[in-house]
């Protein structure tokens, strides 16, 4: 049984070895954060899509532009048209005579320039609400991933720092385990209770592995959030016990109510401020527009019996203006002014009842985070009275003043206070996760 032990502490000491000969990277969670919030994937598509909607912005903006394009035409006369001419003191012409030419050649430039287009103008307008809209998305998105990689930092600890119980539990089961194996050797101690302590350290050790796994699994995900490659070796800082120092404060600097950077609601006004600007292009397309135009053409018409360069060009232009004044579409503009008047109403319905929720579960956070606190001060001071506890069963099992059973008993109980500390410490820090992502205090942009 003292082999196994020394096994497990060989193999632990073998993996680190290995970790170190390796390329690892050493974070806290300052540099965790770093880290993800410039590699992770979702921080790349974010910024894509605010390159995206810029490009977008642009595109609009050349309508203010002059639009000019250049054409060219050719057309074979297959057979030409013929005039007749029946006028009086004149000869007739019964089978009349063609007219034009075999080749018509054509090139030109045309442009037009808008010079009053409210809907356009309108629509330029709306576009700075769907810069604000995707900008503010992305700082959605980047919160959300800020949340997930400090929870997921935080699962790291929380499974480091349980290792580190069940590891102490495994080695206080392996001394009692060999001291009872020695005294069964001797004849002082029952075979039923040398099977209760294999019993005990075969747990113990099933514990130690499947906390390792937890470990594995959590920084698997990690790297996953952060964009790193699987292989990439991290190397976690920092334990439970050192953030609990700063959870008082934490508290006392947490106003549930300071909603104003919460990003469903900022998303909400925003939309609100698209319908506004939707109904004044929807307003414009009531009035009038005026556009200016100028066409400029080079032509040629020549027989196939005349050479090209004989051919006559000429020139032919063009300017103009046109308005275009809506009159009358069947009441399809006064309807749709009526639908976004509703759908306005309707954003300003959910934003209330998307404040209440926030405020609901801002104020669950913070009772929860009071009362952790409670809880964690319960569970530290039931760790140091297990510590002791196990301390003194121990020296009264080793001079026969107390049985295997209430050994077992106070490592059990060390173990159970151990874990109950941290998951307290875990579950405080984890709401106060959720409690920054929900006031949208995490991630300044």
């Amino acid at each position: 049984m003292f082999r196994t032990f020394v096994a497990v502490c060989l193999l632990h000491t073998l993996l680190v070895v290995s970790v170190h000969a390796q390329d690892t990277l050493k974070l806290d969670l300052k540099q965790v954060l770093e880290v993800g919030l410039s590699t992770s994937p979702t921080i790349k598509i974010a910024d894509k899509q605010l390159k995206r909607v810029d490009y977008s912005n642009k595109e609009k903006y050349a309508g203010l532009f002059p639009n000019i394009s250049g054409s060219a035409s050719y057309q074979r006369a297959l057979q030409k048209q013929r005039a007749f001419f029946d006028i009086p003191g004149m000869p007739s012409n019964p089978d009349g005579f063609e007219m034009g030419q075999d080749n018509t050649f054509v090139g030109g430039i045309s442009a037009s320039l808008p010079l009053i287009a409210p809907t356009l103008w309108a629509t330029i307008r709306m576009n700075e609400s769907e810069m604000q809209l995707v900008a503010e998305t992305a700082r959605s998105s980047k919160i959300a991933l800020y949340n997930q990689l400090t929870k997921t930092y935080y699962a790291i600890l929380f499974a480091q720092d349980s290792y580190k119980v069940f590891e102490s539990n495994y080695k206080n089961s392996a001394q009692s385990a060999q001291i009872i194996a020695d005294k069964y050797k001797l004849g002082a101690v029952s075979e039923f209770e040398f099977l209760r302590a294999d019993v005990q350290l075969r747990s113990a050790l099933t514990n130690l592995i499947s906390a390792q796994s937890a470990i594995d699994v959590s920084m698997m995900q990690l790297k996953s959030l952060m964009g790193v490659e699987m292989t990439t070796e991290l190397i976690i800082i920092g334990n439970l016990k050192d953030l609990e120092k700063n959870m008082y404060a934490d508290v006392l600097n947490v106003e549930a109510n300071q909603l104003e950077n919460n990003s469903d609601l900022k998303q909400l006004d925003i939309r609100t401020e698209q319908m506004k600007r939707t109904w004044d292009v929807q307003r414009a397309n009531w009035f009038p527009t005026l556009a200016a135009s100028i066409n400029y053409q080079y032509m040629a018409m020549a027989n196939d019996d005349v050479k090209m360069k004989d051919y006559r060009w000429f020139p032919n232009s063009n300017a103009g203006i046109s308005l275009n004044v809506p009159i009358f579409q069947g009441g399809a503009r006064y309807y749709k002014g009526k639908q976004l008047k509703l759908q306005m109403e309707e954003i300003g319905l959910q934003k209330q009842s998307l404040k209440n929720s926030i405020e609901l579960q801002a104020n669950t956070y913070v009772d929860n985070m009071k009362k952790l606190i409670d809880k964690i001060e319960s569970n530290k001071k039931g760790l140091e009275q297990a510590e002791k506890a196990l301390a003194i069963s121990t020296k009264m099992y080793q001079v026969g003043a107390a049985t295997f059973l209430d050994q077992s008993n106070s490592e059990l109980a060390l173990l159970q206070a151990g874990l109950s500390y941290n998951q307290s410490v875990f579950d405080f820090l984890s709401t106060k996760a959720d409690l920054e992502k929900l006031l949208g205090n995490t991630f300044n942009n």
